[in-house]
């Protein structure tokens, strides 16, 4: 297959991945009476002892918790100059941005949710990377192998680790825990405005990591955007899309009649991720790396940050 044919599949295959959404029946699109009519949000009762308890009431030392846990992880990363560490960066400063903004009174209409709703999305992703790490593949969804497989080989470029490890958490990871939050609060107002509030915090985030000169994950963006047959600046309403589909992919699993039909669409979620992941590695790989560039490669350590 010529190299330009392989690239425009390779786009097709991930964009179809990450930012369309299948054909489901429309009856899905709206979560039931049973999200609607529970006492207490959801989230309270996704507990499992594996977490801060200050997570499961959403309070500000949830998400101080959850920094300081993004915080040490990548100092490991940066430690072995591990490739996923610009993901790990990435992540943490939209973290450390996210609790300013759940400081500021009035800028989410339920903090408490958005709060809880970050830390078990991080914890989603600690699950996934600890599973790996530790060998325990079965309990790894399936585009996290691919995109942590593909951190550990020399034939994927640090952009693609970078967008493998953006695509996978949104694209697989988001639905899941969203639909475990609960998509409404206890008087069936829904959290949908409070979810689009977090795409300025990665509008916000782009400035200084995507889009200025001189950002700490260098050309990456840049590769990014160009293995992407895009710019640096669509970047983020790319994040944008994929997140819209997270939202209504987790109303059809919210929305499920019953166990078998919520499985089909979990099933479509992780299958869909999955040839995402498997498109976006086949678009940023290449002949094997060298070692001089894989060590050139390695980003700067980063500042503790705010």
């Amino acid at each position: 297959m010529r190299p330009m044919i392989r690239l425009r599949t390779a786009i097709a295959i991930s964009l179809a991945a990450g930012l369309l959404i299948i054909a489901i029946p429309a009856r899905a699109t709206a979560p039931t009476s049973r999200a609607t009519t529970a006492v207490t949000p959801a989230w309270t009762r996704q507990t499992d002892g594996t977490f801060p308890p200050p997570c499961t009431t959403g309070s500000t030392a949830c998400t101080d918790d959850v920094v300081a846990t993004m915080r040490n992880r990548l100092r490991l990363l940066e430690d072995h100059c591990d490739p996923r560490a610009s993901f790990a960066l990435v992540y943490l400063r939209t973290t450390e941005t996210f609790r300013d903004a759940a400081a500021t009174p009035g800028y989410f209409a339920d903090p408490a949710w958005a709060r809880a709703e970050a830390a078990l999305f991080a914890e989603y992703y600690f699950r996934a990377f600890d599973g790996w790490s530790d060998g325990r593949l079965a309990d790894v969804p399936p585009a996290w192998r691919t995109a942590f497989a593909a951190a550990s080989t020399p034939t994927v470029s640090p952009a693609g680790d970078l967008v493998l490890g953006m695509h996978t958490h949104i694209t697989r990871d988001l639905p899941f825990v969203l639909a475990a939050m609960g998509l409404t609060g206890p008087d069936g107002s829904s959290h949908k405005g409070d979810h689009d509030r977090v795409n300025e915090v990665l509008a916000k985030v782009a400035v200084s990591l995507l889009t200025q000169p001189g950002t700490p994950l260098g050309s990456l963006p840049d590769e990014a955007a160009n293995r992407l047959g895009t710019n640096r600046e669509a970047l983020v309403p790319t994040l944008v899309a994929a997140r819209e589909n997270a939202w209504r992919d987790a109303e059809r699993l919210v929305a499920a009649r019953d166990s078998r039909e919520r499985a089909v669409i979990a099933w479509t979620i992780e299958t869909r991720a999955e040839a995402g992941a498997q498109g976006l590695r086949s678009l940023f790989s290449d002949a094997p790396v060298p070692a001089s560039a894989a060590a050139a490669s390695c980003p700067p350590r980063s500042p503790a940050g705010g």
